[in-house]
């Protein structure tokens, strides 16, 4: 793992510290209305469980970072549980009303480690569960530049694809007790193509039952090989 998810933890969850009120509601809307607990693998500094747990959800977050699961603790108090592990192999001895995976976090995986994480999930999943994915499919190289701010802390964001299988992360710290600090990571990732992302849920026992184009306010429904960066996957547990 790189620094940005370790030891930096903090400036991650400022760097990305939008509003995610209009995404948990959509996710919460497919999920459906037989969903009570949800778990998110990755779950980082738990952004997208407090979301989920202030729309009556009860929500479990894994993650293989010791900080993040740090954060994401402290963050939600007692209104959810995260627990270190791997999301490719864990076991947490129960089964979910539905799972989130938001912002590509499955791309850090390998091809071979996205099918065991499914596997994973399936055994955590009720049966017919939703389980809702965030990864880019036949995605061209992408650059994202943004400013973020809190509690006095002013950063520059850049996050870049810098080749198929490889991003580039630079967070400048303007403002702030750091200010002048730089945390530049390279990331690796897989690159999925539509045939390659088919190939992997057919090897899993999960179904896809539907792609949403997450760059659109009213997400609509699209077919897979439209391709791009924010699509979102509808799996369905057996």
């Amino acid at each position: 793992m790189t620094r940005i998810y370790t030891d930096e933890a903090e400036l991650y969850d400022i760097a990305f510290g939008w509003d995610l009120s209009a995404e948990a509601d959509w996710l919460v809307s497919r999920l459906g209305p037989d969903c009570r607990s949800v778990l998110e693998p990755g779950c980082g500094s738990g952004r997208m469980l407090e979301a989920l747990a202030e729309r009556g959800l009860e929500v479990v977050g894994i993650d293989l970072s010791e900080q993040m699961v740090a954060y994401a603790r402290a963050r939600l108090g007692g209104a959810g549980e995260v627990i270190r592990a791997d999301m490719t192999d864990f076991d947490l001895g129960r089964r979910f009303g539905g799972a989130v995976s938001p912002v590509s976090t499955v791309g850090v995986l390998s091809a071979a480690g996205f099918v065991s994480h499914l596997e994973a999930m399936a055994r955590h999943l009720e049966p017919g569960a939703r389980y809702l994915v965030q990864q880019g499919i036949d995605a061209e190289l992408w650059r994202s530049e943004w400013e973020a701010e809190r509690d006095g802390v002013k950063l520059h964001v850049v996050w870049e694809a810098v080749e198929r299988e490889r991003s580039r992360s630079r967070v400048e710290v303007v403002a702030g007790p750091r200010a002048g600090e730089v945390v530049d990571d390279m990331h690796t990732s897989t690159y999925w193509t539509a045939d390659g992302w088919r190939d992997a849920i057919g090897a899993s026992p999960l179904v896809q039952a539907g792609c949403f184009d997450g760059g659109q306010p009213d997400r609509p429904p699209v077919e897979l090989e439209r391709g791009g960066g924010l699509l979102w996957h509808e799996l369905v547990a057996p």
